[in-house]
């Protein structure tokens, strides 16, 4: 293919007595601050850096995280972390309610509803910037 393939190391946490793996910080990947599971539910703080590829022309001067990204980082993150795979089938109550701009830290957090539902929202201190459901395949489908 044509595409260029990033050398993409993993960084590994420790989560429920078991070994998460996520990307390392690169250009289309943020650094992870700190990953917890609080009672089953997840939250990733992110260092977002204005030097991240996606945020190259959208928009020069005043960069702007895409939604789409949001939604990779979310489903990213709830596969390595949750018993779900592949990409979401379907993308539920998604929102979109606060434009993001770097540089800042932001909070992913992420909860099961059910064996193949995640439901994800993206905040730092009082702002919220997205939130909605990934449904992802059963394996008893």
């Amino acid at each position: 293919s044509g595409r260029r393939r990033r050398n993409c190391r993993m960084q590994e946490f420790e989560l429920d007595n078991r070994v998460v793996s996520l990307p390392d910080a690169h250009d289309t990947f943020p650094r992870i601050q700190s990953l917890a599971d609080d009672s089953g539910c997840l939250c990733v703080r992110f260092d977002v850096s204005t030097e991240m590829d996606w945020f190259r022309g959208h928009f020069p001067g005043q960069p702007v995280l895409p939604g789409v990204v949001q939604l990779h980082w979310a489903v990213l993150v709830a596969t390595a972390c949750f018993d779900v795979s592949g990409v979401p089938t379907e993308i539920k109550r998604l929102k979109f309610k606060k434009v993001f701009t770097p540089p800042q830290s932001l909070e992913l957090t992420l909860q099961m509803r059910g064996p193949s539902e995640a439901q994800f929202r993206f905040s730092h201190a009082d702002d919220q910037y997205s939130e909605g459901r990934l449904v992802f395949a059963s394996d008893a489908a």
